[in-house]
């Protein structure tokens, strides 16, 4: 039988006391379909967990962001750190489309800000989703992104544009996460 434990909660854990196994468990949360924002979470155990992460560094040593590809989760035996084979989930990439990019996904450092969406858009939000495309994608000037603003809003006053320019690059990157801002 697997318990939580109470000292999470700052309480006295009879069952630790006891020696019954505590759950480890780690939620990921996750899109299931084009065009639904709504975020679901599916929870696993330690090994599905260690699992994932050794999936997720590989990709980072491969310079791929995993946040940026769609994924297949399927049940099945998965090898843990110890070899031991056990049940779990695995994970693919498939080749569909990002189904939200990483600028609209909600903060990771408040879920206060999530619940009421409580930021505001720096550079309006109009031409972020025209920049979509160029989100984490390397430019060889401030000057060049300057110019792809330009000719993507040419109705736009120069000024403005420099501004946003300069806001959404961060060492010749485009980082679109930069267009808005949250609130105290």
């Amino acid at each position: 039988m697997r318990v939580d434990c109470w000292e999470a909660k700052g309480k006295e854990c009879f069952f630790c006391k006891r020696g019954m196994t505590q759950i480890h468990d780690y939620t990921y949360g996750v899109y299931s379909e084009r065009g639904d924002d709504t975020i679901y979470y599916l929870s696993v155990n330690l090994s599905t967990h260690s699992h994932f992460q050794r999936y997720f560094s590989g990709c980072f040593d491969n310079d791929i962001n995993p946040c940026d590809l769609i994924h297949e989760f399927t049940r099945t035996k998965i090898t843990t750190l110890s070899g031991l084979k056990m049940n779990g989930y695995d994970l693919k990439p498939t080749e569909e489309k990002m189904y939200i990019t990483e600028v609209f996904r909600p903060s990771l450092q408040s879920s206060f800000q999530n619940k009421v969406r409580d930021f505001k858009w720096i550079v309006p939000e109009e031409i972020i989703l025209k920049l979509v495309e160029y989100d984490n994608k390397p430019m060889s000037s401030l000057i060049d992104f300057f110019l792809i603003l330009k000719d993507l809003f040419p109705r736009i006053d120069d000024k403005k544009l420099k501004s946003y320019a300069i806001r959404l690059l961060e060492n010749n990157v485009v980082d679109l996460r930069k267009a808005k801002e949250y609130r105290n």
